[in-house]
């Protein structure tokens, strides 16, 4: 393990180490995000001597590649990945440019054709301890409830894509992430609700500002991007959809509706008094294997979209384990001398999304945090949030 600059790097390129300075880094990053079912990275180093692009051969061992980062010399917090390329580019001017993804066995080729019977949750833990060899997992206790699944000739990985999608709790829990994180080291299955990962005790505390406060990391930098104007011109209050009633053999009609949504803010993002314009998903099929009504589809589908209301990008120390799913509070330092923490009104929890660290001549880490609303001691017109789904 070497130490550069204010961190610890280890590169393995087929279990051989590779000595890295800090003026051979053109770029390392290391990806995380609750929309991919896998962590990624690209890395391009300075290659004076043609060893790596020149040299060693490129065979199946030279595409398997471990990366290990630690912003301290604590052995317990040291975050290692094991990566396999997927792309290579030409060598050229001695650089060595790879990028690939998390090495998880099983989980993107090897399509079967099966049913599974029985608890979702165990099914889903026995493929993933079985066939994907992971170790860990992280799935919600809303999916121990049974239910035959079919595996139409698909990979495991498209297999928990449609789950993803269509399925729902056994309360009725909806907008499902499923996704690989990589933790001290293990790579880790996490398959839950939105109701059950807002319920999650919070991980990391950041403080917008150039120092660190107490337990609060410093975020040296951030960028806010508001996306609810856009996206409550598809449906904000409501999504109202349409499909077919198998049965009766006529066409039915519902609606998911904001009022239930677990939210991490006193207001959402929605003027309350607005005349909300619903684009309604009709004609979804004739039958679906979760619920003959669609519910958990659409549920999925509009929850996803309402939990992404307003982004925030946010740098700051590298932070080796922070994970996608994981719970943030994030505090303006201007608020500290009134004492009051919704002064600023994007003070509060927020939800990890997506997990950069880019590593150089320092280790930072770039965040993209997201939530559905704003917390604020003002009055406003926005939609108060009933459904409070984490204190």
């Amino acid at each position: 393990m070497q130490i550069i600059g204010n961190y610890l790097l280890r590169i393995l390129i087929g279990g051989t180490e590779v000595p890295v300075s800090p003026q051979m880094i053109g770029q390392i990053s290391l990806a995380q995000d609750i929309d991919r079912l896998l962590p990624t990275f690209k890395m391009v180093l300075k290659d004076a001597t043609g060893l790596l692009g020149d040299i060693l051969p490129y065979d199946k061992k030279s595409n398997e590649i471990t990366i290990a980062i630690a912003r301290s010399d604590t052995p317990k917090n040291i975050n290692t990945f094991d990566f396999v390329v997927k792309k290579r580019s030409p060598t050229w001017e001695k650089v060595y440019d790879v990028e690939g993804i998390l090495d998880v066995k099983d989980f993107l080729t090897g399509p079967k054709i099966r049913s599974l019977t029985g608890s979702i949750k165990t099914n889903i833990e026995t493929i993933v301890k079985d066939e994907l060899e992971l170790n860990k997992t992280d799935i919600g206790a809303s999916l121990d409830y049974s239910k035959v699944l079919i595996q139409p000739n698909w990979s495991n990985a498209r297999l928990f894509e449609y789950l993803k999608e269509n399925i729902i709790g056994k309360a009725g829990e909806g907008n499902y992430y499923c996704f690989v994180k990589n933790l001290i080291g293990s790579p880790i299955l996490v398959f839950k609700s939105i109701q059950e990962l807002f319920l999650s005790s919070v991980s990391y505390k950041l403080i917008v500002g150039q120092k660190a406060y107490e337990d609060f990391y410093p975020i040296s930098d951030y960028r806010l991007i508001d996306n609810s104007s856009l996206v409550s011109d598809f449906g904000s209050s409501k999504q109202q959809y349409s499909y077919f009633d198998y049965e009766n053999g006529t066409y039915e009609s519902s609606e998911i509706e904001l009022v239930d949504y677990p939210s991490l803010c006193e207001t959402h993002l929605v003027d309350s008094d607005k005349e909300t314009q619903v684009i309604t998903f009709n004609k979804l099929g004739r039958n679906n294997a979760f619920t003959s009504d669609f519910k958990g589809k659409i549920q999925n589908n509009f929850y996803g979209r309402v939990t992404e209301f307003i982004h925030m990008w946010a740098t700051t120390w590298g932070l080796e384990n922070i994970c996608p799913g994981d719970m943030v509070l994030v505090l303006f330092s201007e608020s500290l001398i009134g004492g009051n923490l919704f002064t600023y009104q994007h003070s509060g929890l927020w939800m990890v999304k997506r997990v950069v660290h880019l590593i150089g001549s320092t280790f930072m880490t770039n965040l993209l945090l997201v939530r559905n609303g704003i917390n604020t001691e003002l009055e406003t017109t926005l939609k108060e949030a009933a459904n409070r789904g984490a204190k």
